[in-house]
């Protein structure tokens, strides 16, 4: 099975209400786009814009080997402005004006329309099995692989919250799991060369503008390595923590599901007001915790307080709704194999590939 062969294969759109008025500090906008993370689409439209990525709210980051539309909020920016921009694999739809930034809060969902290819005719029995199966009784929560990056957000997070920042900027500089030989090339040199700022700035490739930005502040103060990570816009350095939290949910939650503990409706994402208990999952989150030198009261960021977490809780199953399966056809972009649309709604912080591994994976 191959999922997201092309970006076309990977169709997402929010479920959103917006409460728009003739009028207000913020302008409200759906981006669709194609081959950009959100933050990076943010970036540059913040750029043509002359002025910062901190007026752009949103709900969730979204894909970027997809076709995403997602609702946008920006402060005080005129219509006019934005829908003059212009960028590659980027439209911008006006859709109002509003008293309130866009935030996780005003999501509802989203709804996917997603094409399987290379499927054999044993992987289409077990799918239509499986689909029958998870829409009864559900599918494990877990976060999904957008959810960690370039494979560092964790890592970078996890600093964080010690407040290893030299750590933290190590891990931003020099690991990811991108494809992008410019960028692994920029990478290697800075794992070789770290410390030597000048020099890697130098090689540093100009798409890869948020390290940029942590690199020319150590060029001119070059120990200042809190400085350098707070060039990196808060809601970005806040989704690196978000990302080692949904480390320890997604280790503690294979750890229940591996040993056919039954499963409670929700589990605590670890926080400093997050209180554990004597259940299997709360013993493992504390003995993931210990291995990092960390407790909960370490997500109050000491060294960086505007990161501090409190923590929540997160279903341990979700159902989809709405699902929809197309029929098997000829894929044509892999010759002998067969290709399944199929669509669905799942609540928000719920991931699509999680879903789609499940329906493809024997029970």
């Amino acid at each position: 099975m191959k999922l997201k062969q092309i970006p076309e294969d990977f169709v997402v759109e929010e479920k959103i209400k917006l409460k728009t008025k003739k009028s207000g500090d913020y302008t409200y906008f759906f981006l669709t786009k194609k081959n950009w993370t959100t933050v990076r689409a943010i970036q540059e439209i913040a750029k043509q814009c002359h002025t910062s990525f901190n007026r752009f709210k949103f709900a969730g980051n979204k894909d970027k080997q997809a076709i995403t539309k997602q609702a946008i909020s920006a402060f005080k920016i005129p219509k006019e402005v934005l829908e003059n921009i212009k960028i590659k694999d980027i439209s911008i739809k006006f859709a109002g004006f509003g008293d309130e930034p866009i935030n996780l809060g005003t999501l509802e969902g989203n709804r996917f329309e997603i094409t399987l290819r290379d499927l054999s005719k044993e992987e289409i029995k077990l799918i239509t099995a499986n689909s029958k199966l998870i829409t009864k009784n559900g599918f494990s929560n877990y976060f999904g692989e957008q959810r960690f990056g370039g494979g560092n957000t964790a890592l970078i997070g996890r600093e964080i919250i010690r407040g290893y920042f030299k750590d933290a900027v190590y891990y931003l500089l020099t690991y990811s799991e991108d494809g992008n030989k410019d960028a692994k090339a920029a990478r290697d040199f800075a794992k070789e060369n770290f410390g030597k700022w000048n020099e890697i700035l130098q090689q540093w490739p100009q798409f890869l503008s948020l390290e940029k930005a942590v690199l020319n502040h150590l060029v001119q103060i070059p120990a200042d390595f809190a400085g350098a990570l707070r060039k990196v816009q808060k809601p970005i350095r806040r989704m690196y923590v978000h990302g080692y939290q949904s480390f320890l949910f997604n280790r503690a939650l294979e750890t229940i599901i591996k040993s056919k503990t039954k499963l409670k409706k929700n589990y605590p994402i670890a926080g400093f007001k997050t209180k554990l208990g004597k259940d299997k999952f709360s013993q493992e989150t504390k003995k993931l915790l210990l291995v990092d030198n960390l407790t909960l009261d370490s997500f109050r960021c000491s060294r960086m307080p505007e990161l501090a977490s409190e923590g929540t809780t997160r279903a341990a199953v979700i159902k989809p709704k709405k699902l929809r399966l197309g029929k098997f056809e000829k894929d044509e972009l892999n010759k002998g194999k067969h290709k399944l649309k199929l669509s669905f709604e799942l609540p928000k912080g719920s991931y699509a590939t999680e879903y789609i591994n499940a329906l493809a994976t024997k029970v």
